[in-house]
C-alpha cells in the first residue's frame, strides 16, 4: 500500500499558463471544526461548504452556508471565526503562474467572491473529500485527476470570457511586485527609483502604472500601505502604538498620529477600541 502524504500538490498547465494546487488531507477531512487565526495566502484559497455553515473575517464578516463557494485572492487577511458542527468544507490552495490567466481570475474574484455551488461542483467536491478518507492503492493519482477537474470547472464558473488588456508597460510582471515590495520595505525608506528598477521600467512609467491601478502616485501608495498596516496591527496585536509607528516606518510618534488621524477621522487607540466593541457584538450573534 502507498505512503499517504497529508498534502497532495499537483501542477496543471492550461496552455501558456500553469496552475498548482494542493490540499492538504488532515486538515480537510472535515470531521473536526477548527478556528484560525488571521492569516493571509500567496495564492487563491478556496473553500467549498457541502454542508453547515461557517463565519469568515475578511475586515468584515461574511456567512458562508452550504452550496456555496467563496474565492479569497492573495494577500487578502482572513479567519475562521465560527463553524456549525455539521460542516464539511473542501479547502484547495490555488496558485496561477503570473500572466492573463492570474489577472482575469484575480479580478474576477476581487469582484464578486462568493459563487454558488453547482451540482456537478458539489458532486466532484464529496467524491474528493470520499476518497481522502481512503487507504487504496493510486489514491493520491486519483484525488489529483478529480482536484485537476474540479480546478477546471472553478475557472469555467468565474465570468473570465473577456480577455484581459495587455499592460501597456511591456516587462510589468504583476502589480503583486508593487505590494510586495511596500509591505517589504515599510521600514526601508522605499524609493520609486528602486521599485521602478525591479519591474524594469522608467520612473516616470512607474508613475503611470501606479496611477491607473491604485489612482495614486507613489508617495500616496505609500502611505496608504502604512495605513492599512497600522489599522490591521490595531486590530489584530496587542501592540503598542509606540511599537507599531516603528513597525510601520515612522520615525516620530506625532507625524504617525497626524497622518493617521487625518486618513480615518480617529486617534489609533480610538480606532483599536471602536473594532474590539464591533468585534465582541459580532461574536456575541448567534
Amino acid at each position: 500500500m502507498e505512503q499517504i502524504d497529508p498534502v497532495l500538490e499537483y501542477t496543471l498547465n492550461l496552455g501558456n499558463e500553469s496552475l498548482r494546487f494542493s490540499i492538504d488531507e488532515n486538515p480537510h477531512k472535515i470531521a473536526q471544526v477548527w478556528l484560525s487565526k488571521m492569516h493571509n495566502h500567496s495564492g487563491f484559497e478556496v473553500h467549498i461548504l457541502l454542508g453547515g455553515s461557517c463565519k469568515l473575517d475578511m475586515e468584515g464578516s461574511s456567512l458562508l452556508e452550504a452550496g456555496q463557494i467563496i474565492i479569497i485572492p492573495p494577500g487578502q487577511y482572513h479567519r475562521l471565526m465560527a463553524v456549525t458542527p455539521n460542516q464539511e468544507k473542501l479547502t484547495i490552495s490555488v496558485s496561477i503562474s503570473e500572466g492573463s490567466l492570474y489577472k482575469a481570475v484575480l479580478a474576477a474574484v476581487t469582484k464578486q467572491g462568493i459563487y454558488t455551488l453547482s451540482d456537478e461542483l458539489k458532486t466532484l467536491a464529496e467524491k474528493i473529500l470520499s476518497e481522502s478518507r481512503q487507504d487504496r492503492n493510486f489514491h493520491q493519482e486519483l484525488i489529483k485527476i478529480r482536484m485537476a477537474e474540479l480546478v477546471i470547472l472553478l475557472l469555467r464558473q468565474l465570468d473570465l470570457r473577456e480577455k484581459p488588456k495587455q499592460h501597456p508597460e511591456g516587462k510589468v510582471r504583476s502589480v503583486g511586485v508593487i505590494d510586495l515590495y511596500f509591505e517589504a520595505n515599510l521600514c526601508k525608506n522605499p524609493k520609486a527609483d528602486e521599485l521602478a528598477a525591479q519591474l524594469y521600467i522608467s520612473r516616470r512609467q512607474l508613475h503611470r502604472l501606479l496611477m491607473k491601478t491604485y489612482g495614486m502616485g507613489f508617495r500616496e501608495k505609500l502611505l496608504s500601505t502604512r495605513m492599512n498596516q497600522a489599522k490591521w496591527l490595531l486590530r489584530h496585536t496587542d501592540k503598542t502604538v509606540s511599537a507599531i509607528v516603528s513597525e510601520v516606518g515612522y520615525a516620530h510618534d506625532s507625524a504617525f498620529l497626524q497622518a493617521f488621524r487625518r486618513q480615518f477621522g480617529m486617534t489609533p487607540m480610538e480606532y483599536r477600541l471602536k473594532h474590539r466593541k464591533n468585534q465582541e457584538e459580532l461574536e456575541e450573534k448567534p
